[in-house]
C-alpha cells in the first residue's frame, strides 16, 4: 500500500516528460523544416572550349542536383565553340535536370558562338549579359566550313527543337547555322531568342524568379528569389581533360605520337614506340575518344612499365615512365567509373587523391632506389694492387693449381710454392698477374726468427 504513492509520481513524472518533449519537437519542428527548405542556386562555368572535360563537368552538376538541395541550376557561358559530340552531351545532360536550368552569356562583352549558342538555346532560361555576343553556328571541319546538307539539315532541325521546347524564334534559331548570324543581347530579346537581360547573376536571379518556364519535362516555377550561389568546382579529372582537351596540344600529342611510334618501330629498344602510344592515347581523350578506355589504357601501360623495369633495370627511364603514366590513368579514371555506382562524388574523388598518393609514395620510393644507383655507377672502383694481411684458405692451394681465400671479406685468387689445404691461415708476400702469392702463416714466423 505505501509504494502506490510512488508509482503514481513516476507515472506523472513521465507524463511530464511526455509532454515536454512533445512541446520542444513541435517548437524546433518550423525551424527543421526550414532548414530542409532552404536550397541553393548551383553555378557551373563554362569558360572555355566545348570539350568533353565540359560534358563531363556539366553531367556531374547534374548528378549532384539529384540531391535535392539546390532550387535551380545556372550555366555562365564564355566561349567560341567546340567539339559537337561534346555540345549535344551536354545538351542532354540540361535536358535531364530535375529543376530549371538558367542560360547566361557571362561577364560582360563575352560571347557563347557555335556550340555555346546550341548550349544558350538549350537551357530552360535564357539570358544575357551587356555588351555580348551569340551566334556564328554553322559547323567547321579540318579545312574549313562544312556545307554537306546532311550535316547543315540535322544541326539545324536540332536547334529549331531546342528553341520550340522552350517557346523560342524557330525562325531565327535556323539562322545561326544557315546565315550565322550574330546577335547582341538587345536584338537577342527582342527577336525572343532570350528572355532577360542582366548584368550580373544576382540579378538575373531577381528578374527570373517566379517565371514558368518550359523544360522538355513539362512547365516548371523558378523559385530563386533571395537563394545563395554556389559555384561547383572542377573535379581532379576535369581539370587535366581541359588541359589535354586544348585542340591544339591534343593535335600535337598525336602528330608527335604517330612520329614516335614510327621511330620506335623503326629504332627499337629506346621506348620511343611506348611514348607514342601513351601521346596518342592522350591526343584521341581530348579529341573526344571514350576517357575510361582511354584511361584503363594508360594504367595497363604503366603497370607494364614498372614490371619492365623491375626485371631488366636500367638506367629507370621505363620506371619513371610507368609512374607518371600510371598517373595520369588513374586521375582519368576513379574518378568516373564506366558504370553508375551508389558512391558520393566526394568519395571517389577522396579516393583518387589516395590513390595518388599511393603512386607518388611509389614514385618516391623509386626516386630513391634510382639516386643509389646512380651514386653506385658514379663511384669509383678502386682496388688495392696489393693488399697484404692474413688471409684464411678456402680451397687447396699448390705451386701447381691456384685456389681462392678469403683476405678482409673479400675473395681473392692465389697461389703458393708449398702445399697449403683448406682453413689454413696463409699470408700475402706478394702478387702477380692479379694473383696473390701466399705462404703459410708458420713459414713467416719461421723467417722471421732467422732473420
Amino acid at each position: 500500500m505505501p509504494r502506490k504513492p510512488q508509482r503514481r509520481n513516476s507515472d506523472k513524472r513521465k507524463a511530464l516528460t511526455a509532454i515536454l518533449l512533445f512541446t520542444l519537437s513541435f517548437q524546433l519542428l518550423p525551424t527543421i523544416i526550414g532548414q530542409e527548405e532552404e536550397k541553393k542556386v548551383l553555378l557551373v562555368e563554362l569558360n572555355d572550349n566545348i570539350s568533353p572535360a565540359f560534358a563531363e563537368h556539366v553531367s556531374a552538376a547534374v548528378d549532384e542536383l539529384s540531391s535535392g538541395n539546390y532550387a535551380a541550376m545556372l550555366i555562365t557561358l564564355d566561349t567560341f565553340g567546340g567539339l559537337v559530340d561534346s555540345m549535344f552531351q551536354i545538351v542532354e545532360s540540361i535536358q535531364q535536370s530535375p529543376v530549371p536550368v538558367l542560360g547566361y552569356v557571362f561577364p560582360e562583352g563575352k560571347h557563347a558562338f557555335s556550340a555555346g549558342t546550341y548550349i544558350l538555346l538549350s537551357t530552360d532560361l535564357a539570358a544575357m549579359a551587356p555588351f555580348t555576343t551569340i551566334g556564328s553556328a554553322q559547323p567547321v571541319g579540318a579545312t574549313g566550313p562544312i556545307n554537306d546538307t546532311k550535316v547543315i539539315n540535322a544541326l539545324v532541325e536540332k536547334m529549331v527543337t531546342l528553341a520550340k521546347i522552350h517557346g523560342r524564334n524557330e525562325t531565327q534559331a535556323a539562322r545561326f547555322i544557315t546565315h550565322n548570324d550574330n546577335l547582341g543581347p538587345e536584338e537577342a530579346q527582342r527577336l525572343g531568342i532570350i528572355e532577360i537581360l542582366a548584368a550580373n547573376p544576382r540579378e538575373l536571379l531577381e528578374k527570373a524568379n517566379g517565371q514558368t518556364v518550359n523544360t522538355i519535362s513539362g512547365e516548371m516555377t523558378i523559385q530563386v528569389s533571395g537563394l545563395s550561389i554556389v559555384k561547383f568546382d572542377r573535379s581532379l579529372r576535369v581539370s587535366v581533360l581541359n588541359i589535354i582537351s586544348n585542340p591544339l596540344l591534343a593535335g600535337i600529342f598525336i602528330s608527335v605520337g604517330f612520329l614516335a611510334i614510327f621511330l620506335g618501330l623503326s629504332s627499337p629498344g629506346f621506348g620511343a614506340e611506348i611514348a607514342g602510344v601513351v601521346l596518342l592515347l592522350l591526343g584521341l581523350i581530348g579529341q573526344g575518344f571514350n576517357v575510361n578506355y582511354g584511361a584503363m589504357a594508360l594504367m595497363g601501360i604503366g603497370v607494364a612499365l614498372l614490371v619492365f623495369e623491375l626485371y631488366t633495370p636500367g638506367f629507370a627511364v621505363a620506371g619513371i615512365g610507368g609512374i607518371i603514366t600510371l598517373a595520369i590513368g588513374t586521375t582519368l579514371f576513379i574518378t568516373q567509373p564506366p558504370g553508375p555506382v551508389l558512391v558520393a562524388r566526394e568519395h571517389l574523388e577522396a579516393t583518387v587523391r589516395i590513390a595518388l598518393i599511393i603512386v607518388a609514395g611509389f614514385g618516391a620510393l623509386f626516386g630513391v632506389v634510382i639516386y643509389k644507383v646512380f651514386k653506385v655507377v658514379r663511384m669509383k672502383k678502386t682496388y688495392p694492387t696489393s693488399p697484404s694481411g692474413e688471409g684464411r684458405a678456402i680451397e687447396e692451394i699448390s705451386s701447381t693449381k691456384t685456389g681462392y681465400i678469403i683476405l678482409g671479406g673479400e675473395y681473392w685468387k692465389a697461389r703458393s710454392d708449398q702445399d697449403i689445404s683448406e682453413g689454413q691461415t696463409v699470408f700475402v708476400i706478394g702478387s702477380e698477374d692479379g694473383v696473390l702469392i701466399v705462404t703459410l702463416r708458420e713459414k713467416v714466423a719461421q723467417k722471421v726468427r732467422s732473420d
